[in-house]
């Protein structure tokens, strides 16, 4: 894809992971740790290509870049063009019109928060609890919710419910598995154990 995204002239290339919403299947989602290495691919092409490289419902693919720029030795909240990382996420920097007018988080989060014959987009954004919720990565549950980088990330909201009906649950095409959730489950486990014991 590289020569044919370069032959083109294009600034940018947006490489779009699947959310199983509308004709998209869940037999359709690749594994997490395909993700990943195809992220870290990514992450490996921008820094030689001529054009900008991002991603469509993967918002992790900021996390690859500030894993890398911290290995490199810079902040973890840049990427790899030493700019600031800015979380756009689901309800977050982002907003949806349908063509009948139905107000979403995204086109692919099927989640109505008004009409726009009805209701300002831009009150509807600030103000409806759907996108206050996803404005909040304190909210966030499982691995999003314990990630060091659920700021910077926050995972495919969309992807989250189409998965498992939890737009706050985690987003399952990411492998990362954050220190404090792995610490959580083994506390937890612990706790079982010393239950059944009793």
């Amino acid at each position: 894809m590289v020569p044919v995204v370069e032959a083109a002239g294009a600034r940018l290339w947006s490489v779009f992971y699947v959310v199983p919403t509308g004709r998209a299947q869940a037999d359709m989602l690749p594994s997490a740790e395909v993700v990943e290495q195809t992220m870290n691919e990514l992450a490996e092409l921008a820094e030689i290509v001529p054009f900008a490289v991002k991603t469509t419902a993967a918002p992790h693919y900021r996390r690859v870049l500030a894993q890398r720029a911290k290995r490199n030795g810079a902040s973890a909240e840049h990427g790899v063009y030493g700019r600031k990382a800015m979380r756009i996420n689901d309800g977050l920097g982002f907003v949806f019109v349908s063509h009948r007018g139905e107000i979403f988080p995204s086109g692919f989060l099927p989640l109505p928060c008004g009409n726009v014959r009805a209701a300002s987009v831009i009150d509807v954004y600030r103000d409806h609890p759907v996108f206050k919720q996803l404005r909040n990565s304190d909210v966030l549950k499982g691995k999003c919710g314990a990630c060091e980088y659920r700021n910077l990330c926050g995972g495919s909201r969309a992807r989250a419910y189409a998965v498992s009906g939890d737009m706050l649950a985690s987003d399952e095409l990411c492998v990362y598995r954050p220190p404090a959730y792995v610490g959580a489950l083994a506390t937890r486990r612990l706790g079982a154990r010393s239950q059944s014991s009793h």
